[in-house]
Order: structure tokens, then sequence, then C-alpha cells
């Protein structure tokens, strides 16, 4: 790889091939200049990491030099040079964006140490873009699976709330998906540059969740150091509050405080502090019931219900289940270097059958299960947990070797879901879904007469 390549501006020749033989020794690529107008040539043709400049030039400051080079790449790092020791000007070039000032003549450890530490948060920086950038793709509502007309209500009312500020309240069963819900409306919106912050207010004790969420001052208890808590971390972000149906009333009224006032106290302050904060809440509580039997504060529920965002479970969308299932199959099969599985047919329909009380995460979970314990290309009914292997073992219409009348009726349904979820994958064009499918298109048409589905017009 080749080493990083460095701009040089000085107006003393001396001084430029001193620091040059400098950079030279350490095989960094370099490019000087003795003016103003020859650097800003040399920079326009792009491709530099760094750049090592005099404060003092002719017809112009280090200042202007520094702010022009970072019109141009604002990231870049600039070390500035002069034989002034006149701290103001070091303090003023740092706060416009200098990496560092160095003092004439220039210590050469010195100027490696620094260009190493510019390098690292140059790099750092730049991943923390890239995974940024990379989040924000991840979390797009068109890469979230699900076709069905109960998904669609959530993307719809997903978007909207990408587009506003207003408090959210996710509203779904354990393991439907809310925290990808929740990711989805921060990455979508306007303060997808600041960070995401989850709290599950279920997992840990009050005391605990307190300190967790407004942090802790200095000398609260012995030896205990100041603490930021969650809701500063999340400033120019967001907060996702994971079940706040199980937070307790006391922490309800410090989290409605926030939510008026957009400030916090850490525990043992009484000092508040302001937090440019966007909440977003989940659980999977009846939240109506708890404020009529008092366990949630009315007013705090009134706060967050803003805007509702219902997420069905995974029963009331089946559907969606061959989607989610070529969608994990991908992802894990990425995951452990492996060739592309697919699913045996009547694992499909056991899939589609099972009312799966854990929801998304459960058939999540039973999708990489599957994908590790198959050595084959095919995952059949021995690759599925334990209990689902059970319930093919217990359910006969489940069995194409039973001649029962009511099998008919199942495998037709099952058959008729399979088709639906296809063509609503597909926007409703049939050779598409049959191709999906693995059919012809004169079967797919001969299938949808008889099981009596309905075509929508894409």
């Amino acid at each position: 790889m080749d080493k990083e390549r460095i701009l040089v501006i000085d107006d003393d020749l001396n001084t430029l091939k001193m620091v040059e033989s400098f950079l030279s020794l350490k095989k960094y690529q370099v490019a000087t200049c003795l003016t103003f107008r020859d650097a800003m040539k040399e920079f326009g043709q792009g491709g530099f990491d760094a750049a090592v400049i005099d404060y003092f030039m002719p017809n112009t400051t280090g200042l202007e030099m520094m702010k022009a080079l970072h019109e141009q790449e604002p990231d870049m790092p600039v070390i500035v040079l002069t034989a002034s020791r006149d701290i103001k000007i070091a303090v003023n070039m740092i706060r416009q964006g200098a990496f560092n000032y160095l003092v004439k003549p220039v210590d050469p450890d010195e100027l490696y140490i620094n260009l190493d530490k510019a390098f690292e948060r140059s790099r750092l920086v730049k991943e923390n873009r890239e995974l940024k950038l990379d989040l924000k793709d991840r979390y797009k509502l068109t890469h979230i699976v699900g076709g069905s007309g109960r998904m669609k209500d959530v993307f719809e009312l997903t978007g909207r709330a990408a587009k506003v500020r207003s408090n959210v309240l996710i509203i779904g069963e354990t393991g439907a998906g809310k925290e990808l819900i929740a990711r989805a409306i921060h990455y979508n919106s306007d303060r997808a540059a600041g960070s995401f912050i989850g709290v599950n207010c279920s997992a840990l004790a009050e005391s605990l969740l307190e300190a967790e969420l407004f942090g802790i001052e200095k000398n609260v208890a012995t030896g205990v150091d100041a603490r930021m808590g969650k809701f500063e971390a999340a400033a120019g972000g967001s907060i996702f509050l994971d079940e706040i149906g199980d937070m307790s009333p006391s922490i309800q009224a410090k989290v409605l405080r926030v939510i008026q006032e957009r400030e916090v106290e850490r525990v043992g302050s009484h000092t508040p502090r302001k937090v440019d904060i966007r909440i977003i809440a989940a659980t999977n509580r009846n939240l109506e019931l708890a404020v009529e039997q008092e366990k949630f504060r009315k007013d705090l529920y009134y706060r967050l219900n803003v805007l509702v965002i219902p997420l069905p479970p995974l029963r009331e969308r089946k559907q969606d289940i061959p989607s989610l299932c070529d969608h994990f199959l991908a992802y894990f099969c990425k995951q452990n270097n492996m060739e592309r599985k697919r699913i045996h047919p009547d694992v499909l329909k056991l899939l589609i059958a099972h009312d799966w009380p854990g929801n998304v995460r459960e058939l999540e979970n039973t999708i990489e299960r599957a994908v590790v314990m198959c050595d084959t290309e095919m995952v059949t009914m021995t690759h599925l947990p334990p209990n689902l292997e059970e319930a093919s073992a217990a359910a006969p219409s489940l069995s194409p070797d039973q001649p029962d009348g009511g099998l008919d009726a199942k495998v037709a349904a099952f058959e008729k879901g399979l088709i639906v979820a296809a063509l609503e994958q597909h926007g409703w064009r049939q050779n598409k879904a049959a191709a999906a499918l693995g059919v012809s298109e004169r079967s797919m048409w001969y299938k949808i007469k008889k099981l009596g589905i309905h075509i929508e017009k894409a």
C-alpha cells in the first residue's frame, strides 16, 4: 500500500527542503510549493492526505490557506508551522480547524507523531462515515422485508415518522421487530448523522436504569466517577426506549420531564443539562389498560402517543414468511461463507403453518439454525429445531401420504398463501411469481384460476 501524500507549503526554501527530507525518510509522497498560488494548482489535482503549511506567507496567512484547502477537502488534516511562539495564534488556528501547530525549527519526531495521529483520526472519521452510510442503507424502508397489507401500513407510518421530529410509540409483541422500525425511523430522518441509542427498560433494576438513562455525578458514592447517561449520549440523534411499559412510576416522572423540558439531571446533581434528542418508545403492553390501572402515567402516555405504529405479529402476516425465509437464508449463508441453500416446499408449508409465538426473531433463529445444521443444498425437516420437528410429526395435515379430505383444503390454503405472497412480492406479475416458485407460467395461471385468487392490478 502506498504511503500517504502530503502537500508542503512554505516560502522559505531551506525549511521547505528540510521538511521534504524529513517526510521522504518515512517514505511519504511529498509535493512542495513556495507560493499559495502554486499550492492551490497542485492541490487542485487531488489525492492529498494532509498538508503542512507555513503560517506567515507573502500576501496571505496560514489561516486563509487552511480555509481554502478545507473548502475542497473539509476533513483533511492541516499542520501549521511558524517561527512565532504566540500562543494566541496557535489556539486560534486549532479552533479554526488545524490539527496542530508546530514551532520552527521543526523537530522531525514531533512532525512524525503529529502526522501519525492525524492519519489515525482521518481513518476513524472515514470508518465512522462509512459505517453511518452503511447503516442508513441497511435501514432503508425498501430493504425491510414485508409485502402484506398490514406491513404496508407500517411502512407508510414509518416513512411519515421519519420526516418529522414528533415522539413515536411502537406497539408490538416481543420479537416482532420494534427496534428495526425504530432504527428505520432514525436512519431515514434528518438526525441520521447522530447516534441511535437503545435502552431496554425491562432489563435493569430501577436504580440502575435511572443511572443508565440520566448519568451519575462524581462522588455520588465512594470511588464513583461522573458518567453521562443515555439521554446525553443520544444528543443530536435518537434514543429508543424499549419496553417503556415496564418502567417504574418514579422513572416515568423523570422521563416526562425530559420530554417536556428537553433537559436532564444526573443522579446526585441538581444542575440541569440541555439535550437535543428525538424519543422513540416501544412496548409489548397495552398502555391504555396500564393507564386505567394506574400502572403507567397518563400524562407520559399522551406525550408518547403522538405517532403510534402498531406492528402486527408474524402469525397475522403469514404471507410475508416466504420472503422473510428467503432473506434470512441469503443473509446467514453469506455470513457463514456457504453456498446459497433452498427450503424444501414441505418445510415452507410447516413454517407458514406455525404460529411463531416469538415472531420474526424466532423465525430468524430457526433459519439460522437450519443453515448451520444443513450440509446439503436443501433445508429439510431434519434441520429444524426440535419443537418444529415435533409439530411436523404431530400434524397429519402436513404429511403428503394422508388421503384425508381435510388435507386437500389445508394444502390448497398453504398453496394459495405461497402464490399470493409471491405475487405480492413481485408486484402481481405472474411470470415473475412463477419463476420465483419454480413453476411454469401456464401452471401458475391454472392454479390462480383453481384457487380463486383475485389478481390486483400493478
